[in-house]
């Protein structure tokens, strides 16, 4: 994008942005090239040199604030170009996207952003509690079902015990009458 003479009093040099941001300005220029590579356009001027505009800090911040969060650097920079390419359909880009634009429209903005930004963040911590939730019961189904295979094992090894004992009794008696029957015979030949 060529510069105007009106965009001048909204632009900001690569030094300030990072002072703005905290960031250095390796990492301004690293971010920037990058966003620029996935379709976000900047201001230049005659030389080829970026000028940022309130609609970039914004952008810019919102990419240091999701790479703050642990989000990936590839999928944080599709995001933002998502979210924030000048001339883009979304009306709330379209408003602070312009050079004209007003700072309050600007904050307004960037608050909504903020906002969905931390809505994102809640439903992430949600979801992290559903998986919780969800190993919680998977991990009592499985001990429930576990106590209840270990119950009816030992059900199943109680009744081959009792099995063995009336095994051993009946061979009991039946060792018992044979020594008897053997001793008859015995008392019988006798006569």
């Amino acid at each position: 994008m060529a510069l105007s003479n009106q965009d001048l009093k909204y632009l900001y040099n690569t030094a300030q942005l990072a002072t703005t941001l905290n960031i250095g300005r390796s990492t301004v220029n690293k971010y920037t090239r990058s966003l620029e590579e996935a379709g976000y356009e900047y201001l230049k001027d005659g030389y080829g040199h970026r000028s940022y505009a309130e609609h970039d800090i914004i952008a810019l911040r919102a990419l240091v604030e999701l790479l703050a969060r642990g989000v990936d650097y590839g999928s944080a920079i599709k995001d933002i170009v998502a979210r924030y390419k000048p001339n883009s359909r979304s009306e709330s880009l379209d408003l602070t996207a312009t050079p004209g634009s007003s700072h309050h429209v600007a904050i307004a903005d960037a608050m909504l952003t903020a906002k969905i930004d931390e809505l994102m963040y809640v439903v992430t911590q949600l979801n992290g509690k559903i998986n919780d939730i969800v190993d919680q019961r998977v991990r009592n189904e499985v001990a429930a079902a576990t106590a209840g295979i270990s119950g009816q094992v030992n059900e199943v090894l109680n009744e081959v015990r009792t099995a063995q004992e009336r095994t051993e009794q009946q061979l009991s008696k039946l060792g018992s009458r044979i020594e008897q029957h053997g001793k008859r015979k015995k008392f019988l030949g006798l006569f």
